[in-house]
């Protein structure tokens, strides 16, 4: 029986020379999905989803390729527990953003500050990470199952931003998080696209400028 990955992994897995065989030494049955998801995140964060192939991915994993196979039937299985590992780890962090961030923003400057420091955590780790998100939004409009969680993890953003918002001072709390939202992605495709240093220096007069707009004050 195929073993299910697991979904709500780590994904900063630090690398263990493989053994003689292409396998890591002492590693469990989870241990190996798990690197193996981990690895086919990497792999689709470089070079996309055409790029996930099983023996590209047991290279990656450091394991052998009979264990890809073991774990996943297909490219397509492999595809769909790495996409489904980004957005559970995306949706965790939006939760965590919004628990820190309770009863903190009352005015527009805190929540500039706050939504910079948002992008700038994202994008000091690992931006493979970040561009393995945006294939996940490619591949659920080809994909039932993935847009659901798509969906799930648009809806944690929309109820982050919608919060601060309104305790900034936003007179269409939920409106303006739509329009947030796409701000945001759009800052962020650019910095992983086009990647240049001082990330909140230069992002924060645009943070400011566009939410003073945006709300007013």
């Amino acid at each position: 029986m195929q073993r299910q990955p697991d979904s709500t992994l780590e994904l900063d897995v630090v690398a263990v020379p493989p053994g003689p065989d292409g396998e890591h030494p002492r590693r469990g049955t989870d241990e190996v999905s798990r690197a193996i998801v981990e690895a086919t995140v990497r792999i689709i964060g470089t070079g996309g989803v055409a790029a996930v192939t099983h023996r590209a991915v047991a290279k990656q994993a450091g394991v052998s390729l009979s264990s890809t196979t073991y774990h996943f039937d297909s490219k397509g299985q492999i595809i769909d527990a790495a996409l489904r590992a980004v957005a559970a780890r995306e949706i965790e962090r939006v939760e965590r953003a919004t628990a820190a961030l309770s009863g903190e923003v009352r005015e527009i400057d805190a929540l500039v500050d706050a939504l910079v420091g948002w992008l700038e955590d994202q994008l000091a780790g690992d931006r493979l990470v970040v561009r393995a998100g945006y294939e996940l939004q490619l591949e659920s409009v080809r994909s039932p199952e993935l847009d659901e969680l798509h969906r799930a993890w648009g809806r944690a953003v929309q109820r982050l931003a919608a919060d601060v918002l309104e305790r900034a001072g936003s007179p269409s709390p939920r409106h303006d998080a739509h329009i947030l939202a796409a701000f945001i992605d759009g800052v962020r495709l650019e910095e992983i696209t086009r990647p240049r240093p001082d990330v909140g220096t230069r992002t924060r007069p645009l943070f400011d400028r566009f939410l003073r707009a945006l709300i007013g004050g």
